[in-house]
Order: C-alpha cells, then structure tokens, then sequence
C-alpha cells in the first residue's frame, strides 16, 4: 500500500482554553476557518504548541474530532498522538484514523532516558496496530529527552509501509539531511524548526510543521508558495520574516506570546492551561513593541 505524502505548511495548531480550564471548541472552529481562509495547508493539533501534554486523552481525541470535522475535507489533518505509554498511543491514533485524519506524528516515549532498541519497539507497537494509517515520527529532543535517531527512523520504514516520515525540531540541520539519507526514497520529510523550512524545501523536504504559522499563517504561507513557484527571492524574504518571527516568540514562555497574538488580531486565542500563564501586561507590551519592530504592528 501506498500512502500519499503531507506536503505545504501544516499549522501547529493552538489550543484555545476558557478561564475555567475546559476547551472553546467554538474558539478552535474559528481559529481553524481563519488558517484555512489564509491558505494553509494542513493542520496539526494536539502537539507542543497545541498543549496536548496537558489534555487528557479523552480531551485529546475531542479536539482532533472537532478539527477534522472542521477542515471538512478542505485541507488535511495530522494529529499528534504521541504519549509515554504506548497503549495510550494507540488509542489516540486508531482515533485519528476512525475520525478521517490523513496521518498520525508521535514524539518517542520520554521522561526515562532509552536507547534505540527502546524507541524501536515503542514505534512497532504502535505501526502493527495500525497498518492501514500513516504514521510521522517525531523528533523533538529538547522537549522529550530521547531522540529519533536516523537508523531508527530507517529501520522503521524498512519494516513498516504505513511509517512515511519524520517531523524533526531537533533545530540541527544535519539531522534533516541524515534522515534524509537514512531513510527510503519514499521519506516525507517535514521540517518543525519554523528557521529552516526554505532550506528543507530546497533540500528536498516536503513542507514545514510550524508554531509561527498559528499566529501569522500568511507569512510563512508565503516560504512554500514561491519556492514552489520558484521564487526564491521571495521565499527568502519571507523565510527572514518568519525567523525574527520566531526569535521574538521564543524570548517568551512557550504558547501565551501567540495567544495573545491571536487576541490582537480579533481571534479568542484563549487562555494558557495550567501550569502555564498569560503574559502580563508589561511582558504584552514589549511584545507589541518587538512585532512592530520588524513590521508587524498589531
């Protein structure tokens, strides 16, 4: 069997919570419509930027069934179904599957330091039990301690027809190319360092996972669409954009800096989910003050 290949900049999509904690699913329908309408080409909840690791399982698979009921068949979606137990995995990612998503990334297992023998079976266990299902491994060491280590990644693909690619947000960029010469031909390749989406384009990847496109679609939109169109000029420029971008999101605690991007554009961004917190007021300020410095007034 052959399974087709997520291409385009897919959206690592938030998470929009209410004061009390619960989730605004109607928040998280117009944040979706407002992706789409900027000309993104997939979706991604449920991961690092979506909060996944602080929802339930239950919450887990109510947020990817009301985005896939949303994307409609208009753009695809993959959902992040990663957990440390595998058997919560599989659960979520027989979910995405049942409910119409395209695929399924996973982080490996975390918190224990294991070895690749370790991550190996992990992945097995989840690709046996979905055979039929795509699945994208994901490479997100700074967060999840283990890494998904090139050979790992090949032997996977090797065994497994349904294992079709990596997301990797290692931020290194050799670990693109050695998992582009790991892996078969048939690699999807998708880059979650929102810095080097032009360079994995150029390289031969097939898109870019990006947090930067939750609170700026359009901008980062604009890296795949001329280079595809060959306008590498273009692309550049946007791709400058997008890692100033970048820069200033990340000089605050993760996911409250674009939620409150959100707010200024007239979308309900919501609130962080405990343990994280909103910016204060000051913390605002400076980061209007640094998105209007590279020309983002909002």
């Amino acid at each position: 069997m052959e399974f087709a290949k997520a291409q385009g900049i897919i959206v690592a999509t938030l998470t929009p919570f209410s004061a009390d904690g619960g989730i605004d699913f109607a928040a998280l329908d117009e944040l979706n419509d407002f992706l789409m309408d900027k000309g993104v080409h997939g979706l991604f909840p449920c991961g690092s930027t979506g909060e996944g690791v602080f929802m339930t399982t239950e919450e887990r698979k109510a947020v990817a069934l009301r985005t896939v009921k949303r994307a409609a068949g208009r753009i695809p979606v993959i959902i992040h179904t990663g957990t440390l137990r595998p058997d919560d995995a599989i659960e979520l990612t027989k979910h995405a599957r049942d409910i119409g998503a395209v695929g399924a990334a996973m982080i490996p297992p975390y918190y224990y330091k294991m070895n690749n023998a370790t991550i190996l079976e992990h992945y097995r266990a989840i690709a046996r039990a979905v055979p039929d299902f795509p699945l994208y491994l994901y490479n997100i060491p700074s967060n999840v301690t283990n890494i998904v280590a090139p050979e790992v990644l090949g032997q996977l693909m090797d065994e497994f027809p349904n294992v079709v690619g990596i997301k990797d947000s290692s931020m290194d960029f050799m670990n693109f190319i050695n998992f582009q010469q790991a892996a078969p031909s048939r690699l999807c390749s998708l880059m979650g360092n929102d810095a080097q989406i032009y360079s994995c384009l150029l390289m031969g990847g097939q898109g870019g996972v990006s947090a930067t496109a939750t609170a700026f679609p359009e901008t980062v939109v604009q890296i795949y669409e001329n280079v595809v169109k060959g306008n590498l000029e273009a692309a550049l420029a946007a791709q400058d954009k997008v890692i100033k971008l970048r820069a200033i999101f990340r000089s605050f605690t993760p996911i409250p800096a674009y939620k409150q991007v959100l707010k200024w554009r007239g979308l309900r961004g919501g609130e962080p989910r405990v343990p994280l917190r909103a910016l204060t007021g000051a913390e605002a300020e400076k980061l209007r003050g640094s998105l209007a410095g590279i020309g983002f007034s909002l």
